[in-house]
């Protein structure tokens, strides 16, 4: 089965269990879990073709500048001249040796990477946990997971409680992902919204869970990156192909010279012997031999820089080719920002509220309107952050909806009476696609409650009504625009601002797989800051003084990501 389908994330966890023959009560037999191992072979990433230190030794004298020098150093050992022929073959090899230390160097540190796959895994087997050698796991094995362990093949969830994976081996996100077994509505999401799946390499951050493992070894995610960085072929960097050109020319340069001058020389009546041994030393002389080593040194105090900053090089002149690079791609949150969300403005009922320089009780946001308790409440229920009462800094989840649990708890709200008053029911989680979640809660009447956050363009399209304060209305053209308004002011103030909303629900429609945020009622709006690093402002310019653009990829609201980019000079002030 392993090979015959991906989609796992789109299929309930009873069929993926019947599709490998597996079951939560009982896990795979020792004997069959050794006849599915003999089949598929051991869960581990293939190592191949791996050269000997000789043969990456030997790679260094391919070059055909050092070829031309091992030509010159030949023919200046037949005319006699020995000094020049050690000079030039002790270039030659002082050259193959810093080649060589630093290649076979990171040749080892890439081997040291397969320590990403985990030694040991615990599997529920013969009805009870064992511990086994992560290479022995085979698709349908149940993966028993722990905080800390580090995941040793991809697998479905079947269960999860609080768990919670950092994938930046995978995906680069640096943030642990909050996972669920849930199944997945969207058809095709990327490896960050697969939020019922776990993936080999990555490493259990917090909670517990398990899992059915549904590919090991080169078919999980980590394996295909290896293929394909494996598949590779070796290219010329443009240093090696200008080097190369250059030596081409130099030699046709040097032939043509030297035949000339000793044509010239034949010619005036020279012996034709002695004009031909002038002419190949002239050429000899007239090669460059100190040009590799040059080369090579100056590369190699690079590399040595790259290592102080923990970047591996696996080949030389590859350091010139990022020098080469013209454009700089970054992620905002995390990257260029500090990532450490605060809320600072609420918008209800046509009124601006500011929590900068205030902590007050709810009650008093009550007495300006009813609608901001409303705000609050749906941005602690509609919210996966994870929290201790001891207080607010031991929480742990996403910094957006670590922010909003937060401004709740400064402003009075008790998260565990509001979640025993307001249990969930259900849950359509946040992605990258939908730009929004929501989540249904018990109502204060008989029927539950829908109530969701996310990204104000998409909250406010979906939304038939508003509460304002003269109670609830239908969502005018007016009240849009004034909606808007508040979001670009907000916006240009480096604000990530976030839209919410609820509408009464049903208990029919929590079990359906359906679209659910459509004629609901618009609550509020949230700004949140998120302050640049201090040093993202002096890498921007140093990176436009070497001639390099920087880019800003986000997700954000336009008006905000421009507002931080003013700020870190990434965009000019009149940008």
């Amino acid at each position: 089965m392993e090979g015959k389908m991906s989609n796992w994330f789109n299929i309930e966890v009873n069929e993926v269990l019947k599709a490998f023959s597996s079951c939560t009560k009982q896990g795979l037999t020792t004997m069959e879990a050794n006849r599915r191992l003999a089949k598929v072979g051991h869960n581990q990433l293939e190592s191949g073709v791996k050269l000997s230190p000789w043969q990456i030794f030997g790679t260094q004298f391919k070059d055909f500048m050092v070829l031309v020098l091992i030509g010159a150093a030949i023919i200046s050992g037949m005319l006699g001249e020995r000094a020049d022929a050690i000079t030039i073959v002790a270039i030659v090899i002082l050259n193959a040796i810093l080649g060589f230390i630093q290649e076979y160097r990171a040749e080892k540190s890439l081997e040291a990477l397969k320590e990403l796959t985990a030694p040991l895994a615990h599997v529920f087997r013969d009805g009870k946990i064992q511990r086994i050698p992560a290479k022995s796991l085979v698709p349908g094995d149940i993966l028993v997971l722990e905080s800390g362990d580090r995941i040793a093949a991809d697998g479905r969830l079947i269960q999860a409680s609080n768990l919670e994976i950092n994938e930046a081996t995978l995906t680069g996100e640096s943030l642990a992902v909050l996972k669920n077994e849930k199944i997945a509505r969207e058809a095709n999401p990327s490896l960050g919204d697969q939020r019922n799946m776990v993936f080999a390499g990555t490493v259990v951050a917090n909670g517990r869970g398990r899992a059915v493992v549904t590919a090991t070894g080169m078919g999980t995610e980590i394996g295909k990156i290896a293929n394909m960085i494996s598949s590779v072929h070796n290219e010329e960097t443009p240093l090696q192909k200008r080097l190369e050109q250059m030596g081409k020319w130099l030699v046709i340069i040097c032939l043509g010279i030297c035949s000339a001058v000793g044509t010239m020389g034949v010619l005036r009546g020279e012996p034709p012997r002695q004009m031909f041994l002038a002419a190949v030393s002239l050429a000899v002389a007239a090669i460059p031999e100190g040009l590799p080593a040059i080369v090579t040194i100056a590369l190699a105090v690079g590399v040595q820089k790259m290592i102080r900053r923990k970047a591996i090089i696996r080949k030389l002149p590859a350091v010139e080719t990022l020098g080469c690079a013209t454009v700089i791609c970054s992620d905002k949150t995390g990257t260029l920002t500090q990532n450490q969300l605060a809320v600072t403005r609420l918008w209800a009922a046509g009124r601006e509220y500011s929590l900068e320089h205030h902590h007050q009780p709810i009650q008093q946001l009550n007495f300006l309107a009813p609608q901001y308790n409303l705000l609050l409440e749906i941005g602690m229920l509609c919210n996966n952050a994870q929290f201790e009462a001891v207080g607010i800094s031991e929480m742990v989840g996403d910094p957006t909806e670590v922010a909003l649990m937060a401004a709740a708890l400064d402003h009075g709200m008790k998260a565990k009476e509001l979640s025993q008053r307001q249990p969930r029911l259900g849950e359509v989680p946040f992605s990258s696609d939908r730009k929004r979640m929501s989540v249904w809660v018990k109502g204060h009447g008989a029927s539950p409650c829908l109530l969701t956050k996310g990204a104000p363009d998409v909250i406010m399209g979906r939304c038939t009504k508003i509460w304002a304060s003269e109670g609830i209305i239908p969502l005018s053209s007016l009240n849009l625009r004034e909606l808007k308004s508040r979001i670009d002011e907000w916006g240009s103030e480096a604000l990530r601002v976030l839209a919410f909303a609820y509408r009464p629900a049903s208990y029919q429609e929590i079990a359906i797989n359906g679209d659910p945020e459509n004629e609901l009622i618009f609550v509020g709006l949230m700004g949140m800051s998120d302050p640049p690093r201090p040093e993202s402002r002096f890498a921007i310019e140093k990176a436009r003084r070497a001639g390099i653009q920087t880019k800003m990829i986000t997700g954000d609201y336009p008006r905000t990501a421009a507002a931080i980019a003013r700020q870190i000079h990434l965009l000019r002030p009149n940008g």
